[in-house]
């Protein structure tokens, strides 16, 4: 009986075991899309110069990937323009003297994906956003960490995200 469990379960995981491989979306990108500018990102914020940032974080994926290589506007056959639409800091956490201990940082952002050569935009994607949260004191085993460390980790994913939207879809 035992004997006839094992082998149903070793039978069920070799069946199944083929279904838990990774899965990579086909890319709706138009095969004539080769080259693609990557504007600086504008900024709606009032915290001053992380577009320089985002935007040079996002402008080394696409070349470090090397599926789209890197042009100015003029001579691009896509642009993607991405907008930092709302910076949201806010305390998560305060210890006895209500003396902030964590914050939770969020930025909004919006990115549209133009088609230069027909002159038409293929899609956008509005109000999403990438978060962290940090200690401003050495709290839980946790370290402490500046608002500008935690802004560069949610800038860090913006650019990924928007890298793998255009790049692989999603």
């Amino acid at each position: 009986m035992k004997k006839a469990i094992v082998l149903a379960m070793a039978l069920a995981a070799a069946f199944l075991a083929p279904g838990c491989t990774n899965y990579t979306p086909q890319v709706s990108l138009p095969a004539y899309i080769q080259k693609v500018a990557v504007p600086v990102f504008s900024n709606k914020t009032p915290a001053y110069g992380m577009e320089q940032y985002v935007t040079q974080k996002t402008i080394d994926l696409f070349i470090s990937d090397g599926k789209l290589s890197i042009a100015d506007e003029m001579n691009s056959d896509a642009i993607v323009k991405v907008s930092l639409e709302k910076y949201m800091l806010a305390v998560t956490n305060y210890d006895v003297n209500q003396i902030p201990q964590q914050y939770r940082l969020r930025i909004y952002f919006d990115i549209y994906f133009f088609d230069n050569k027909n002159q038409r935009q293929i899609w956008e994607e509005k109000e999403l956003w990438e978060e962290t949260t940090y200690y401003v004191v050495n709290n839980l085993g946790m370290p402490a960490e500046t608002e500008e460390a935690a802004r560069n980790r949610v800038l860090d994913r913006i650019a990924d995200r928007v890298f793998r939207r255009v790049v692989y879809g999603w």
